[in-house]
């Protein structure tokens, strides 16, 4: 996981006072989905940072794009625009959703196992980052790559607690291999 630019937080901390001034927290949420997804596109992004293309001609096509989302949305997409900073666009967002996150009590975590979680294990895996966290719900993913083997890594943040087969395996072929020499 890449570090987050410092400037992506700041910017993010902006839009969320903003969001609360206005009560809209949910909705905002919503339209910077939108704005990551813009962010996210090859294209769009390397049109966005284009210094050959004119400023207008990329306001003009956030408008249009952005049509319908509250003023401050389309007003951070131009700010990034016209301060060259859409390289750091995904990384305000994902700031600002783990803000409001973090002030809903609410946990992301993802969990990556060799086959796919039954109802007991997902309770279990959920009950435990409630714990690690202190959050009082928990939205999880799932993943299953064969290569885990057994066991689970799960990933709070920027946290990893790797509790896989695989990984103690490896960790006992290094033991044994330097116990060799």
């Amino acid at each position: 996981m890449p570090q987050q630019d410092p400037a992506a937080k700041r910017y993010a901390q902006a839009m969320l006072a903003l969001a609360r001034e206005q009560d809209a927290l949910s909705t905002w949420s919503a339209e910077l989905a939108s704005l990551r997804g813009l962010f996210e596109d090859p294209t769009v992004a390397q049109f966005l940072q284009n210094t050959n293309i004119a400023e207008d001609r990329k306001f003009a096509t956030l408008d249009e794009a952005l049509a319908g989302s509250p003023a401050a949305v389309l007003n951070l997409a131009k700010l990034l625009v016209r301060k060259r900073r859409v390289g750091i666009g995904v990384q305000v967002v994902e700031a600002f959703i783990d803000m409001v996150n973090a002030e809903r009590g609410i946990a992301l975590a993802s969990v990556t196992t060799a086959q796919p979680l039954d109802d007991t294990r997902r309770a279990a895996v959920i009950a435990a980052v409630r714990q690690a966290t202190g959050a009082d719900a928990v939205e999880l993913s799932e993943q299953v790559d064969r290569e885990v083997l057994g066991g689970a890594i799960i990933q709070i943040g920027d946290h990893i607690i790797d509790g896989s087969v695989r990984t103690r395996l490896s960790g006992l072929k290094r033991s044994i291999a330097g116990s060799i020499r």
